[in-house]
């Protein structure tokens, strides 16, 4: 009875191993000579080896149990440069093409969602090669004068638009025919949206600005509802363009105003709104724009990234800290040696106006910096403004070294302890040179970010 128990049990076992789903890759290259293809995932800006197989005796390379990988976008690689993106979402895939060309050579034998993507990139080929063609040719009319050329070019720039109207409408077709499929929705997630075709569409809500038009629709074509786009680069790219044309010129105002029009589109997924909300932590926690980081944290970290309770008490103790360091808020006091071993005491020290500049002797931007800086300081010290260069530095000789080096005239302070001194915390110093002024009652004025803003900031200080 026993072994009987175990018979039914072994052949139960077996028939649900076999009736499990096995995805598998077949790819075919003709042309290749090398032996090996590697499998790479995709995640934002992050591709990771995460298979490698040999060349078959029929020529053919296979990945087996893809199924274990989640749906999106993966790059299989035979050298250097020769790699096909392809996307995975639980179905078997083969496919054959040349080394020659291999976008336009590949035939997909099977998997909908890569003939759909295919089909696309062979007819958004042909596409680009004709408005390059009329492109060069405005380009030449665009030399002459003459009124009739004028007219030409605005002829072509027509053929252009339609040309750009007509993968729109191809990708449109696709995301009604194959609504369920992953691939018509990574296709329209590639198209910027149209301005004009905006306009037609909405005749009662025009925009009257192009630039605002794009700031509230920059990512209308991307589904972040839909956490495969995470196993893309569409996201990671479009949040970088993103930045790029709305974060010029650099301001608190202007990156808190990005970060909470794509958050608010964020919510839609939770995977997708903590690879958002990382993705701008990891760019403003070390940056000089402290208020960002702390609009980050207050708004979105804490309110609801709760998977990590320490991360949440470290960030919400750091915010604290940088906002006890505002501009308005009394400077921690500063007990320090100079070269001598005197303490000095920053509260103590009498001045209409206080530059703190904390720099390192290792640091290639703080040796760019300092001149500068110290220019500004000799400027501006017989109106009575006192300077504090804190040395973040472990090593006598290299910081007297430092200070000889840049003819240092203001007070030097150090602790000698690097890296682990309590003052970078103390002040939340993350990147050097960081510069902090104060009045004459030790109140923080300002963390200028250069030279203009240290001027501007002494000018008001001492009424001038």
């Amino acid at each position: 009875m026993k072994i009987l128990i175990n018979l039914i049990f072994l052949f139960a076992t077996l028939n649900l191993a076999a009736q499990a789903p096995s995805n598998f890759l077949l790819y075919s290259l003709k042309g290749f000579t090398g032996e090996q293809a590697v499998l790479f995932s995709i995640k934002g800006s992050e591709t990771v080896a995460i298979d490698t197989v040999q060349k078959q005796s029929t020529g053919t390379f296979v990945f087996h149990n893809i199924e274990q990988y989640p749906a999106g976008m993966y790059s299989v690689y035979f050298n250097d440069s020769l790699y096909t993106e392809l996307i995975f979402n639980k179905e078997d895939i083969i496919v054959e093409t040349e080394v020659g060309d291999i976008v336009k050579n590949m035939q997909i034998r099977k998997s909908l969602e890569n003939q759909i993507l295919f089909d696309y990139w062979n007819f958004a080929l042909e596409i680009r090669d004709s408005v390059t063609l009329l492109s060069i040719q405005k380009a030449n009319l665009e030399k002459s004068k003459n009124a009739t050329d004028y007219i030409k070019i605005k002829n072509i720039e027509k053929k252009i638009l339609r040309y750009n109207s007509e993968i729109y409408q191809y990708v449109k077709t696709m995301n009604i025919d194959y609504r369920d499929y992953f691939a018509p929705k990574l296709l329209k997630s590639y198209i910027v949206p149209s301005f004009e075709e905006y306009q037609l569409d909405n005749p009662e809500n025009k925009y009257e600005d192009e630039q605002q038009f794009y700031f509230e629709h920059f990512f209308d074509n991307i589904d972040f509802s839909d956490a495969r786009f995470l196993n893309t680069k569409v996201i990671f790219v479009s949040l970088s363009d993103y930045m790029k044309a709305f974060g010029t010129p650099a301001s608190t105002k202007n990156y808190i105003e990005i970060i909470d029009q794509v958050m608010d589109k964020a919510y839609a997924n939770r995977e997708v709104y903590n690879y958002c909300l990382d993705l701008f932590i990891q760019t403003f926690e070390n940056s000089l724009w402290e208020e960002v980081f702390v609009h980050l944290i207050d708004h979105y970290y804490l309110t609801s990234y709760v998977a990590n309770p320490e991360m949440g008490a470290y960030y919400a103790g750091l915010s604290a800290r940088i906002k006890a360091l505002k501009p308005g808020k009394l400077a921690p006091e500063i007990l320090l040696q100079d070269t001598l071993g005197n303490i000095v005491n920053l509260h103590n020290t009498k001045a209409k106006a206080k530059i703190i500049v904390f720099y390192s002797s290792d640091c290639s931007h703080c040796a760019e910096a300092l001149p500068s800086i110290i220019e500004t300081y000799d400027m501006y010290k017989e109106l009575g403004v006192e300077g504090f260069g804190i040395c973040i530095d472990d090593n006598l000789n290299s910081w007297k070294k430092e200070i000889n080096k840049f003819n240092m005239n203001w007070v030097n302070l150090s602790d000698l302890k690097g890296t682990q001194s309590p003052i970078l915390q103390t002040y939340n110093i993350t990147s050097t040179p960081t510069i902090i002024i104060l009045n004459e009652n030790n109140i923080i004025m300002d963390k200028p970010k250069n030279i203009n803003d240290i001027h501007a900031t002494l000018v008001q200080v001492l009424n001038l």
